[in-house]
């Protein structure tokens, strides 16, 4: 007589392993969701300023960075409330070839041998010739993402770029925390550094219709900041530029994925009040959204498609602001209206490059460019550098 078999079952041991599997993988998530929520964690991965090289605090030497001599000063200014910030000002190309080279134009002079030229008197003689620079070319006031210090490589081939190609001034400036600077980085703190780097412009003979301040990542949201401020007082730069950047923090980790690609909030967004646990946990509030409406500058938001730090989606979010900010208090029949985005936007497509949108408000002219290819660091893409200096009539400058 046969009997029936029953179904196999899966050895007992498979199925505690797998449930250990499953437990942990909660804890885990669950783990990564409080350390988001701390405001500890969220200053450490926002500013990232424990991420640096240690060889990377010889500041007083910009010539072991891949910088000509005499072309860089390295100085200090302070920030409103007294906070020591390390900055570099690097002299347009144009200007630089026409100064005196620090040791080569002494030798060829002489027909000698000379004794060395000491770092300081180069860069004493290279600082009295700021004020000049600034009455000559236009600037750059350069505001940079998070992690590292101004001596980044990352950003030191930026600062190279726009000396020769745009033929700018460039000033770059290391938030408190960051570098040499003293300090710790909050959202005040550091809209007042970027402040503080404006003024010394200012100060020194250069006219707000000569700058062009440029903020990357974070740098962006620090830009943001800025550029509201001076639009409040009236003041008006030659332009603002946005790279890469993000519409707010809480925005931001909304859509950040664990890994590169596992949500992390997302899926608990359904819960009831958990958006609003998120919204208060938020320490480092940037929120380059809400300041739209007081950036009165002309503006151009750059950013890759291929950027897996920042989505793209952050730059058509902050470039329709701008649109609706300028039509807001247009109505008819007492009815807000906006007109069609193709009646006032035009859109040039370069195949294989990327996609530049522009729309004129009024005094001013806001644009959007978006290239296939550049990844987070887009400053380095030539095309970018050169829609800078088209946008904002800088090589009509250069002299």
């Amino acid at each position: 007589m046969s009997t029936a078999k029953s179904p196999a079952r899966p050895p007992l041991r498979v199925m505690r392993y797998a449930r250990r599997v499953v437990f942990g993988a909660g804890v885990f998530y669950l783990g990564a969701v409080f350390l988001c929520l701390t405001p500890v964690i969220q200053t450490l991965v926002l500013y990232a300023t424990h991420l640096h090289v240690s060889e990377y605090s010889k500041f007083e030497h910009p010539e072991h960075y891949g910088l000509a001599p005499g072309k860089t000063v390295n100085m200090a200014l302070n920030s409103s409330d007294g906070t020591r910030l390390g900055a570099w000002f690097m002299f347009s190309d144009q200007f630089y070839r026409n100064l005196p080279h620090p040791h080569l134009h002494t030798h060829l002079q002489s027909g000698q041998s000379t004794p060395p030229t000491t770092h300081e008197s180069i860069q004493l003689a290279s600082k009295e010739h700021i004020s000049e620079a600034l009455r000559n070319s236009p600037t750059v006031l350069f505001l940079h993402g998070n992690s590292a210090t101004r001596a980044h490589h990352l950003r030191t081939v930026v600062y190279s770029a726009f000396t020769a190609r745009l033929g700018v001034n460039v000033f770059a400036i290391d938030y408190r925390g960051f570098g040499d600077s003293s300090g710790k980085p909050s959202v005040e703190g550091v809209g007042m550094d970027a402040r503080a780097g404006f003024d010394y412009l200012i100060e020194n003979g250069a006219n707000p219709a000569n700058i062009v301040i440029v903020g990357h990542s974070l740098g962006t949201a620090i830009t943001g900041l800025l550029a509201a401020e001076l639009g409040r007082a009236n003041i008006r730069v030659r332009g603002v530029v946005l790279m890469s950047p993000f519409s707010s923090v809480r925005s931001l980790m909304d859509q950040y994925h664990l890994f590169g690609f596992l949500p992390l909030l997302k899926p608990l967004s359904k819960i009831p009040f958990f958006p609003r646990v998120v919204t208060w946990s938020v320490k480092h509030n940037f929120d380059t959204l809400s300041l739209v409406p007081d950036i009165k500058s002309p503006v151009l938001i750059a950013h890759a498609e291929d950027d897996f730090d920042i989505p793209h989606s952050h730059s058509s979010v902050l470039f329709d602001a701008f649109i609706e900010s300028h039509f807001q208090n247009e109505t008819i029949g007492g009815y807000k209206t906006i007109p069609a985005r193709s009646d006032i936007v035009s859109s040039t497509h370069i195949s294989g490059y990327g996609t530049l949108e522009q729309v004129d408000l009024g005094s001013r002219r806001v644009a959007l460019l978006k290239t296939e290819r550049g990844g987070h660091h887009i400053g380095q893409v030539e095309g970018v550098q050169d829609t800078i200096g088209r946008l904002f009539d800088l090589y009509s400058m250069c002299r």
